[in-house]
């Protein structure tokens, strides 16, 4: 007797020859024929996107302005996707170096999610002036629908500064 093949009345679906529950989340990675990685995700039971979606991201370097208690970081971060993306958004946070680690000086702030295929955002955080001294830099991290969040990414400089631990304004 031959097995059943799984179907709609069971929750099972077939996905690349292989029975899957309906609503598992697929991951996807590979080499397109032109070389490019891509990778995405998609629900069992639902289309896999016919062309995975290329999302690139930038982080400017990190600048200082102001003096005394007006003194802040400043940066701008942008994200582009082609292809089957659906919606994208980003999300960004100032590090600042500590003998263990970088932690964070503020809050993670990303930005909504839209359809649009670039978006830029220009950021800030103020300087809690007189705290201790450390090295501090912007990272940002990008997120597309149907492949999930990106690589963490931080600016190509760094800024030593007396600022603190904590921002004023996390």
């Amino acid at each position: 007797m031959a097995p059943a093949t799984p179907g709609p009345s069971d929750g099972r679906v077939m996905v690349d020859g292989h029975p899957v529950v309906a609503g598992t989340t697929i991951g996807e990675w590979g080499k397109t024929t032109d070389g490019k990685l891509y990778s995405f995700t998609y629900k069992a039971g639902e289309a896999k996107p016919a062309v995975p979606a290329t999302p690139s991201v930038y982080i400017s370097d990190v600048s200082f302005h102001g003096a005394g208690a007006s003194t802040y970081f400043q940066w701008v971060t942008s994200q582009a996707c082609s292809g089957s993306f659906g919606s994208q958004k980003l999300q960004t946070q100032m590090w600042r170096s500590s003998w263990s680690g970088p932690r964070g000086y503020n809050n993670w702030h990303g930005t909504g999610l839209t359809s649009r295929s670039f978006i830029d955002y220009g950021w800030s955080t103020d300087c809690n002036d007189g705290g201790g001294t450390y090295t501090y830099y912007p990272v940002m991290q990008g997120y597309a629908s149907g492949i999930g969040w990106g690589p963490k990414t931080r600016s190509d400089n760094e800024l030593r500064k007396g600022c603190g631990t904590r921002s004023p304004n996390p």
